[in-house]
């Protein structure tokens, strides 16, 4: 029996060359999701709602997952770490700031922790589509998931945006 391989046929050189190929193939493609925006929720651009006011500086402008929503949050840009603030906002549907059969709920959690805010929130309906929840805390620097659940009747929508507290 050779024991010389370099004589004997065989794929085994191809198999290595295309598992190496696409390993980095593969790489480059994890590297370049990993490169995402940090927030893919937020928009900048023009919406077909009409009603809805230019976003201006110290607001965040979230979209529900259906669409049917815009809410517009009065949130700091660099929002301030184990600090109590109030979150308040606006909610539009296509025919401007919703009626008060509309509930909406606020809510912030890091999902990659698996917790939320360490104090539950309470959000209350104000005049003309606005909401307000008092007592929010980040008690922890990081990503956090901002959420706002709009709810009319049975139909239930989300709205979601990624901060970063420094």
């Amino acid at each position: 029996m050779d024991s010389n391989y370099e004589d004997q046929d065989g794929p085994g050189w191809w198999i290595m060359a295309l598992l190496g190929i696409s390993m980095v193939l593969g790489l480059v493609m994890l590297l370049m999701v990993g490169c995402q925006p940090l927030q893919p929720a937020l928009r900048s651009d023009p919406l077909p709602f009409e009603e809805v006011p230019p976003i201006e500086a110290g607001q965040t402008l979230m979209i529900t997952a259906d669409g049917t929503y815009r809410v517009v949050l009065d949130f700091p840009e660099d929002p301030p770490e184990n600090q109590e603030l109030e979150v308040t906002g606006i909610v539009y549907d296509s025919e401007g700031p919703i009626g008060d059969d509309v509930e909406v709920y606020f809510d912030a959690g890091m999902p990659h922790h698996g917790h939320g805010l360490a104090i539950d929130v309470e959000t209350r309906r104000a005049p003309a589509g606005r909401f307000v929840t008092p007592g929010v805390r980040f008690h922890m620097k990081g990503r956090w998931l901002l959420t706002c659940d709009v709810t009319r009747g049975a139909h239930l929508e989300r709205a979601r945006a990624w901060i970063m507290v420094n």
